[in-house]
């Protein structure tokens, strides 16, 4: 029985035009942000090189100076990125808050605020007419110093006063500064890093990474079309009293219909991993490795299937508790919050629906936040399925009051 209705439901599926819109989309999506670049420019780092990349810092005295730059630029203009709910919102203090913040700036440097602007403008004094290049080497030279014993605890808690000043979202929370000071690799850390793409993730694994970033930015929302749909189609051919009257219970009816529009779902992000995995055997094979043939299925089923599952799941939940398309505006703004409101592109994963990783590589740094990474798909995972008992439940209710 649930084999018969799995497959009618699949096929109920393909005559959709939204499904064939939701395939050009995600198709046309991930081939205009997916460039290559990354895996054609990998190179094995050699000792003498003069440049070897950049990497976040873990080093509390320079991610001390690098976030009081930006507090004194920030101060001087008065004018504070945040982004509470995912949007830019600029935030400008009063008089009496700008005060507060130059006190608290003065207690992290031991300077006045008068006293950091001058060594500012004398530092870029007379940059204002020069090129691009001398501008950018000015303020990759500039910082500030951190008072003589002034403790990373004292200043976890003066940026806490700034965030109170600033609200939330801005660059002065902790998940955001220590993840915003970068810092250049040395060989060893270049090599290192080299060997963990090639021998830890075989290469395939760390694109893989690359193309769930921008597949999960699209399937946050492309799904949302698809639930709906599938879960109002009943409505649209006013085929509910129908429907209701079956022998099959409504356990079987929703668990069919929600695993055929998941496995439709899936199907064009597998078959798009596998065309996108392509390029990295002839890659893999000049640096002498075995790439990870199988990559282009573990990669995306564990990061990109919980958020798919859970996007539809709340689709036919919401969907079956309001017969509107209200779904669609719910949770397209549950997809933007998360898209914006992340405080880096590379990790931060917290509870974010969209789990970010716009990079090519950073393997260890990956390693580092697994335990994370896989808390936040398997919290969607349960609660994907937790979401569709809850339609169940609301179904036969449905059901039993119109028979």
């Amino acid at each position: 029985m649930f084999g018969v209705l799995f497959l009618k439901e699949c096929g109920q599926v393909l005559k959709s035009l939204v499904y064939y819109i939701y395939v050009a989309v995600f198709v046309f999506f991930v081939e205009s942000q997916l460039s290559g670049e990354g895996l054609a420019a990998l190179q094995e780092p050699m000792p003498g090189q003069s440049y070897y990349g950049e990497t976040v810092t873990q080093d509390k005295t320079l991610i001390m100076e690098g976030t009081l730059v930006d507090l004194v630029r920030d101060l001087s203009h008065n004018s504070f990125a945040t982004y509470p709910l995912g949007f830019y919102k600029g935030v400008s203090l009063t008089m009496e808050e700008r005060e507060q913040a130059e006190e608290i700036l003065s207690r992290c440097t031991g300077k006045s605020m008068d006293e950091l602007e001058e060594e500012m403008t004398m530092h870029f004094e007379g940059d204002a007419q020069s090129g691009m290049d001398v501008k950018m080497a000015a303020a990759a030279d500039y910082g500030v110093s951190v008072k003589e014993g002034f403790s990373y605890e004292e200043f976890e808690k003066a940026m806490q006063e700034i965030c109170h000043l600033v609200g939330r979202g801005s660059f002065y929370e902790k998940a955001s500064y220590e993840n915003r000071v970068y810092v250049p690799m040395t060989y060893e850390q270049a090599k290192e890093e080299f060997d963990s793409i090639c021998l830890k993730d075989h290469l395939t694994r760390a694109y893989m990474r690359l193309f769930c970033d921008y597949a999960g930015i699209v399937l946050a929302f492309l799904p949302i079309f698809a639930g709906v749909s599938g879960a109002l189609r009943d409505k649209r051919a006013k085929a509910q009293q129908v429907i209701y009257a079956k022998p099959a219970s409504g356990a079987l009816i929703v668990a069919s219909r929600y695993l055929a529009n998941l496995v439709m779902a899936a199907l064009p992000v597998i078959v798009a991993a596998f065309m996108v995995q392509q390029p990295c055997y002839e890659r893999a094979g000049a640096f002498g490795i075995h790439a990870d043939m199988w990559a282009f299925l573990t990669v995306p089923g564990v990061w990109l299937l919980p958020e798919i599952m859970i996007v539809l799941a709340a689709a036919f939940l919401i969907t079956e508790l309001t017969d509107s398309i209200g779904a669609v505006f719910v949770q397209a703004a549950w997809g933007i919050a998360s898209l914006f409101g992340a405080s880096t592109l590379v990790g931060d994963f917290g509870l974010r629906l969209v789990a970010r990783w716009n990079t090519f590589g950073k393997t260890m740094l990956y390693e580092s936040l697994k335990g994370e990474f896989l808390f936040n798909r398997g919290y969607y995972f349960v609660l994907a399925i937790v979401c569709v008992l809850l339609t169940v439940i609301v179904y036969e209710k449905k059901r039993k009051y119109v028979v």
